[in-house]
């Protein structure tokens, strides 16, 4: 059964960057990682797994929401596979894709996502989620960086 999203995307990253075992942090995030958590990090991690978009923000407006609704997120993060590299849509169809799900994202979770994208989501706004790597994440969820 797929885990439900229970907290936004930035709220999930700074619990498990709060946990100081690194076991611990392997466990919850085993536990508790959903879809869209696991879509973020292959995303950063996964060399397999390339978004066709140029590097850095695309231009978009922020989600003015005070309280996002959660329930949302999958059908936000529902067209994100769209903008692979390799498939058959035009680039500007991609951005604005991309930019769409932007939009309805949470703002912190928008920037995370561009992190992702980027690849710099472990150096991201001054290392804010600097204990979710790479190795943690090969650790915890081996089956998402294959």
């Amino acid at each position: 059964m797929e885990k439900k999203p229970t907290l936004t995307i930035h709220e999930f990253f700074t619990k498990l960057q709060n946990i100081e075992d690194r076991d611990q942090r392997v466990a919850a995030l085993r536990k508790h990682a959903y879809k869209q958590i696991k879509t973020v990090l292959q995303l950063a991690y996964n060399d397999n797994v390339e978004l066709d978009l140029p590097e850095g923000a695309p231009p978009y407006r922020p989600n003015p929401e005070k309280n996002f609704p959660i329930s949302r997120m999958s059908s936000v993060f529902r067209t994100i596979g769209y903008c692979v590299k390799g498939n058959k849509y035009s680039q500007i169809r991609k951005e604005k894709w991309f930019i769409s799900i932007l939009e309805q994202l949470h703002p912190e979770d928008a920037k995370i996502l561009i992190a992702a994208k980027d690849g710099k989501l472990h150096t991201f706004s001054f290392k804010k989620y600097s204990k979710i790597t790479k190795v943690l994440v090969k650790d915890a969820l081996p089956e998402i960086l294959k």
